[in-house]
């Protein structure tokens, strides 16, 4: 049969909640900016249909504020990311956010035309769990598959709920605030850049000191940093 487009699937949707009973509120739990799917979704629960498919990106992680990524701090000499070497496949697959055509077609994957509200039911459920099974994050606190990053200097690398990355230094307990990008998963790709770079220390070394440029030798020093610069939280 052929695939249901997202106005049919969301008809459906209604369909399927007229029929069963279902009260237009969202589920407890976990939320996100619009919709609760993820985390606070679980199936059977009563539940309209903005819980099925999301409309935006997450501005909410659960369980904790932040998507925190691992950063283990290797005291001494540069050691040139080499826990994100030995992991950049994973990082690849699991250091980014889903997009939203990813993460609604996981989600409506078993759904087919002219299925009754039992049939809905099921497949819907099993799209949630097919959403699960993805390994790009979508609003968890931590990625779905574990890895960990390097350094020397920085020892916490955080995606914000408003679409930023923050860094913190060996040493500092402040968390540097970078640019501010048009969503979490934008951003998510570009914490993800940073993940995959040969020195972490290196890429986010800040390229000017009190308005004036520095000048490094080598191209790898501060390329991250000022490509994400904030000036407003410099």
């Amino acid at each position: 049969m052929a695939k249901m487009d997202k106005s049919e699937v969301a008809k459906a949707l209604f369909q399927l909640a007229l029929g069963m009973g279902m009260g237009m509120g969202s589920p407890g739990g976990a939320s996100i900016a619009l919709t609760n799917v993820g985390a606070g979704f679980k199936p059977g629960m009563p539940a309209g249909v903005d819980t099925f498919l999301a409309k935006n990106y997450p501005t909410e992680f659960s369980p904790t504020p932040f998507h925190t990524y691992n950063v283990i701090n290797i005291p001494g000499g540069a050691n040139y990311n080499q826990h994100g070497k030995a992991n950049s496949k994973v990082i690849d697959l699991a250091g980014r956010m889903q997009t939203l055509d990813e993460h609604n077609a996981a989600i409506q994957k078993y759904v087919r035309p002219g299925m009754n509200p039992k049939q809905m039911r099921e497949a819907l459920n099993r799209g949630l769990q097919e959403e699960k099974n993805l390994e790009a994050f979508w609003n968890e606190s931590e990625s779905r598959r574990p890895f960990s990053v390097s350094s020397s200097a920085v020892t916490g690398i955080r995606l914000t709920p408003d679409g930023r990355i923050e860094v913190q230094w060996k040493g500092k307990p402040t968390w540097y605030t970078f640019k501010q990008y048009p969503d979490t998963q934008a951003a998510s790709m570009a914490a993800q850049e940073l993940l995959q770079a040969d020195s972490i220390g290196r890429a986010v070394m800040p390229f000017q000191r009190n308005g004036k440029l520095l000048h490094f030798k080598s191209p790898d020093v501060g390329y991250w940093n000022h490509a994400n610069y904030d000036p407003a939280y410099a």
